[in-house]
């Protein structure tokens, strides 16, 4: 489990959920951009929740392991979805044109 350190607070969540969202404020800030998240964490007494984030250009968040009793917080769906969103925000990458490009749709022509 890791806690993430995010402005006065703080939030503990699974492994993989953390690091997600390291890389996604990362992403963000590297565009100029923010967005409004919602993680799940465990909440006090062991449940799990949700926590709502802005992550931005100006987010400064720490994830560090923490030791935990219970069980991992896992959420595939939240990371494959966050994963995604990284991938587009990353560099967009130029394709192979085998026959012109009058038929493609919304090509972008500085990708050529």
């Amino acid at each position: 489990m890791k806690r993430i350190y995010y402005a006065s607070g703080s939030l503990l969540t699974g492994d993989d959920i953390a690091d997600v969202l390291v890389r996604f404020a990362a992403a963000l800030a590297h565009k100029n951009d923010a967005a409004e998240v919602r993680a799940p964490v465990v909440i006090e007494g062991g449940g799990t929740g949700e926590a709502l984030m802005l992550l931005g250009p100006a987010s400064q968040i720490l994830a560090e392991d923490e030791p935990y009793s219970g069980p991992e917080l896992l959420d595939e769906p939240f990371v494959a979805e966050f994963e995604d969103k990284i991938a587009a925000l990353g560099p967009q990458k130029a394709t192979y044109v085998e026959h012109g490009t009058d038929d493609i749709p919304d090509l972008d022509y500085d990708l050529l």
